[in-house]
């Protein structure tokens, strides 16, 4: 009788602690972190099937992006892509020239900066581009910097959806105009590939020149101290029981 009572009283004991794990796991749960996509450091970005030669060091993207594709112009021009410290100077071969404090509002901060070639001696950021991620981003924020005029900036065609895979979750799409050195931010989930439209080329004048960051959402796998106190409560447990079963053999 000893024997049977020892047993249910063991028993009871291991099931209580596998509930009070399985109410612990339930309260811990993964969390995000922001991932700047911009490299920390200035130069020009490869891209691909546009038929330029780099006149920069090149960047060296993060492992998130695949590729960068430098796509047709309203015009019929390609443009190049860098990434852009807007405080410091850069003198790319003498083909562009990027002065210190740029033409127009500076921020801090390395920024993708488009450079359309005939214009303004290539300091008109004026351009259209492809990323491809090497994953399907769960979410993607993509802060424009300096966007004066409405509908020339943002993904376009997306009421077509044929400019990315994901949902627009927050900001406005193309990104309406705001006031000098403004910064506008857009999110989106479940991404794999976007297309970006930036700035205008006016006819006349200097146009409208736009930079642009992308930042990205991922989930970490956090430990789960209850998995652990699972586990070794368990072993405690069952060495408690084999104990109390050696020590009545001894007896």
């Amino acid at each position: 009788m000893k024997s049977i009572s020892n047993f249910l009283s063991n028993w009871a004991t291991v099931t209580t602690l596998i509930s009070v794990s399985t109410v612990t796991v339930g309260l811990v749960a993964p969390s995000a972190s922001a991932l700047s996509l911009v490299p920390q450091q200035e130069g020009e970005v490869q891209l691909i099937n546009s038929g330029f030669t780099p006149i920069g060091p090149l960047v060296t993207l993060p492992d998130l992006i695949k590729s960068v594709e430098s796509l047709e112009n309203p015009d019929g021009s390609f443009s190049r892509l860098f990434v852009d410290d807007l405080t410091t100077a850069n003198n790319y071969g003498g083909t562009i020239r990027f002065g210190a404090g740029d033409l127009g509002t500076v921020t801090s901060g390395f920024w993708y900066r488009p450079s359309e070639l005939e214009e303004e001696k290539g300091q008109l950021e004026v351009g259209k581009f492809q990323f491809m991620f090497t994953e399907t981003l769960p979410k993607l924020t993509i802060e424009y910097f300096d966007t004066e005029t409405s509908n020339t900036t943002g993904v376009p065609n997306f009421l077509a959806n044929t400019e990315t895979d994901g949902k627009l979750v927050e900001g406005e799409n193309p990104v309406p105009a705001g006031s000098d050195g403004n910064i506008y931010t857009q999110t989106w989930e479940n991404i794999s590939f976007i297309t970006l439209k930036l700035g205008n080329d006016k006819p006349v004048g200097t146009g409208d020149g736009v930079q642009f960051q992308l930042e990205t959402e991922l989930l970490e796998s956090v430990p789960e101290p209850g998995t652990v106190f699972s586990l070794g409560t368990l072993a405690m447990a069952g060495g408690l029981g084999l104990r109390k079963r050696n020590k009545k053999s001894d007896a």
